[in-house]
């Protein structure tokens, strides 16, 4: 299926290495919407109508991307005919799934709500907070960002960076990349 070509591209060129040769991180990266391929055909066989519900992002490179063994991706998917949701992780080199009763990100409750597929992806969104262009948390080499992506009104990705003790917060327009808020 045409969705799991992100992953799938990224292990094949793990995989096209020799013994001798390493595949730097950074040709291992995986941005939200790639790993939203391979984590959709995972839905699907769960659920032929899941839809996405949210996304978290956990230890995001400050380009909007993970890196191999730095952090993950997490995509949560309901059905209309399922009480529980499924989780789908995925990282560079990793797909994992679990099934779990249905539940909101801390601090919201969406309810039924869903993500339409017009998002922007997670290095769109992140470029669009300015990062990296005024020192903040999120430019810094020992920075930890974390990305949420919500079906708010507008759909909206949640950017938290920290480093050194600063924190700082950004909201993005998921369909338009506009900045909505600085925290």
């Amino acid at each position: 299926m045409v969705r799991s070509i992100g992953v799938a591209a990224f292990l094949a060129l793990a995989a096209c290495a020799t013994a001798g040769e390493r595949v730097p991180p950074e040709g291992l990266r995986i941005s939200a919407r790639d790993a939203e391929q391979t984590a959709y055909t995972r839905a699907v066989t769960w659920a032929s109508d899941a839809v996405l519900r949210y996304v978290e992002g956990e230890a995001v490179a400050a380009d909007g991307y993970v890196l191999p063994g730095q952090g993950a991706w997490r995509f949560i998917y309901g059905s209309a005919g399922r009480e529980d949701e499924l989780v789908v992780t995925v990282t560079p080199t990793t797909i994992e799934q679990e099934a779990r009763p249905r539940q909101s990100p801390p601090g919201f409750a969406l309810g039924d709500a869903a993500l339409d597929d017009g998002w922007i992806d997670s290095p769109r969104a992140l470029a669009m907070t300015g990062a990296g262009a005024d020192g903040s948390p999120s430019s810094r080499p020992d920075a930890t960002v974390s990305m949420l992506l919500v079906p708010l009104r507008p759909a909206q990705w949640l950017i938290r960076g920290w480093a050194g003790g600063e924190a700082r917060q950004w909201s993005v327009d998921a369909r338009t990349g506009a900045l909505l808020a600085v925290e």
